[in-house]
This record gives structure tokens, C-alpha cells and sequence, in this order.
């Protein structure tokens, strides 16, 4: 029987357990997937906490890449055999084998790497709404991305700055400065060490910035709302620190007549056309010289390891688990 990763309370990372369990009969379309790598994201952190209670016990893992091995599906588009990758369904990746909803499989063109799709798609998808529908970035725009050196961040910042816009990014600790600077930041800002908005002012001579990619949440709410520029956007994306605290409309005018919004992945691809748009052009980036980085690896057996080396902060770029 295939092993997956189960949880029966919420907690720390010794909460997850290996598990060999059978998997379900298949229902009209739906697929199974025999996995090559799954995906690490925070939201497996936060899932795993309990911050976004989940019925118990439950699987954690929200991204993967693998073979078709069955399907049940009417569509023509993909068949037993092909290579697939998905991002943003509901938890269960971790494990050697899971079936997933056939509408929200993608088939994975053959230049680019399964480990790359598993680890990535859900950032890269990310990026693609955010700079896209969220904010629309160009030329001349001043960006402040939160988190540059992680997952998400990583691929923000080169998107953004293939667009024209000049980059700020915020990282936690001088040993990620490098890695923000090489994946697209014209400046960094290590946040545990700087006052974050009082750099962004001096940085873009007190007019702050077009749009803030806020993904920590609670700690940095206040510094995202003082770096903005008249009529700027703060996007806040993420919660790692805890949800932001309410905010009055008045305060919106206060700041400077401010836009706020908190997308999430399901709604930006509620639609298979929508998630084949994003994922294609993730894609079309990566050929045009994005560089995704996969800074940590683990074997499946590692995955205890795996979320206490992302809870620690000092992971970079995107991680993977491989079987």
C-alpha cells in the first residue's frame, strides 16, 4: 500500500506520522497520481498548526507532480501515462500516491523538470495573479516584496523586475541578501536588523512605493501601509505571522487613499482556463530565463525535517520532496 503522511492532531512538527494506507476507489473525474516529488509550502505549516483547522486526522501537502496511473474523465486532455503536476487542491500531497480532481491536473510540457513543477507551480502560479490581475506591474513601477528570498518571493521579484519595475525586496537575515539581489532585487532590506518603511522611504526619496506583496501578515501590516505611495496597493497574500488586524476604511484615506485587497489561489483558479493560464505563462517565464530556485531537497522520510527547516526561516527559494 502506498505511504502517506497523516496527522491526528494539530501541532508541531512531530505531529505528522508516515502511514501506509490504501487509496479509495476512483470517482467520475477524478485521477490517480503516482507521485515523483510533492511540493513544501507555508500553508502545510499553517495547516499543520491549525490555523486553518482542517477535519482530523487529515493529509498535509497541496502541490505535487507524477504520472497519471487512472482516470475517470470524459475530457480528451489527458489520458493514463501522461506526466501531470498540480497545485492548490485540497491537502493530501504528501504521500507516493493520492487522487486528485482531473479539471485541476495540468500536463507538464517536457522542458520542464517534474521536481521544478512540484516545488514551484504553486509559487510560480502565485506570481503569475499577483503581478498580473491583482496589481498590473510595468515599466517605471516601484515594487516592495515581502519575503524575497523565499518561495513565492523569489519568482516575484525576477517577474517584476522583467516587467521595468524597480524592485525592494525584505528578507530576515543578512545571509539571504545574496540570493534576493541574484533573483531580480535592486535593494534589500533585512527587516529583522531595519526599519522597513522608514528604508523604502529613504530608498524611493520619500514617494514609496506603486504596490506592497505583503505574504507575512501581522508583523509587517503597519510598515506595508507606511511604505505605500499616494494611492498605492498593498496585497496581502499570507499570513505567516498571523492575520493583519482590522482595518478601518477612514484609515485607507489616512494613508493616502490607499487600495487593500487578500487574494487567495482558489479564487484567482477557480476555473481550469484560469489555472491553464497562469500555469502556461509561469512556464513561458521560466523559458524566458526565470530562474526557479529549489534550495532544499528532502526525502520523503525527511518531512519531519523538512518543516522545521522552513519554520526556522533559513530555507531559500522553493523545497521539494522526492521519493
Amino acid at each position: 500500500m502506498p505511504k502517506v503522511v497523516k496527522i491526528e492532531s494539530f501541532g508541531d512538527a512531530e505531529v505528522m506520522q508516515i502511514h501506509e494506507e490504501e487509496i479509495a476507489q476512483l470517482k467520475a473525474g477524478e485521477a490517480r497520481v503516482d507521485h515523483i516529488a510533492v511540493g513544501l509550502n507555508y500553508l502545510d505549516i499553517s495547516h499543520r498548526q491549525g490555523h486553518y483547522p482542517l477535519p482530523l486526522p487529515t493529509g498535509l501537502g497541496v502541490a505535487g507532480c507524477g504520472v497519471i496511473r487512472e482516470i475517470r474523465s470524459e475530457s480528451a486532455e489527458l489520458a493514463v501515462g501522461d506526466l501531470v503536476t498540480y497545485a492548490g487542491v485540497p491537502p493530501g500531497s504528501y504521500a507516493e500516491q493520492r487522487i486528485v480532481e482531473a479539471d485541476r491536473l495540468v500536463k507538464l510540457p517536457p522542458d520542464i523538470e517534474p521536481t521544478v513543477a512540484a516545488a514551484a507551480l504553486q509559487h510560480g502560479i502565485t506570481a503569475a495573479f499577483l503581478i498580473g490581475d491583482v496589481f498590473a506591474v510595468a515599466r517605471g513601477h516601484l515594487v516592495l516584496v515581502y519575503a524575497a528570498a523565499g518561495g513565492v518571493g523569489t519568482i516575484l521579484c525576477q517577474w517584476a523586475k522583467s516587467l521595468g519595475a524597480t524592485v525592494i525586496g525584505t528578507v530576515g537575515s543578512q545571509g539571504k541578501v545574496s540570493h534576493a539581489l541574484a533573483h531580480g532585487c535592486d535593494h534589500v532590506i533585512v527587516s529583522t536588523a531595519e526599519n522597513v518603511a522608514e528604508r523604502v522611504r529613504a530608498i524611493t526619496s520619500e514617494r514609496g512605493v506603486d504596490v506592497a506583496y505583503d505574504s507575512v501578515g501581522a508583523d509587517t501590516f503597519e510598515a506595508s501601509l507606511n511604505s505605500l505611495a499616494f494611492r498605492g496597493t498593498l496585497v496581502s497574500f499570507g499570513s505567516a505571522s498571523g492575520e493583519p488586524p482590522p482595518v478601518p476604511v477612514g484609515d485607507l484615506a489616512k494613508f493616502g487613499s490607499l487600495y487593500m485587497t487578500r487574494p487567495r489561489f482558489i479564487h484567482y483558479t477557480r476555473t481550469r482556463p484560469d489555472l491553464l493560464r497562469y500555469s502556461t505563462a509561469f512556464f513561458e517565464r521560466i523559458r524566458a530565463g526565470l530562474k526557479v530556485s529549489i534550495g532544499q531537497s528532502y526525502h520523503f522520510n525527511e518531512i519531519v525535517r523538512a518543516h522545521k527547516d522552513i519554520e526556522s526561516r533559513q530555507t531559500k527559494g522553493s523545497s521539494v520532496i522526492t521519493f
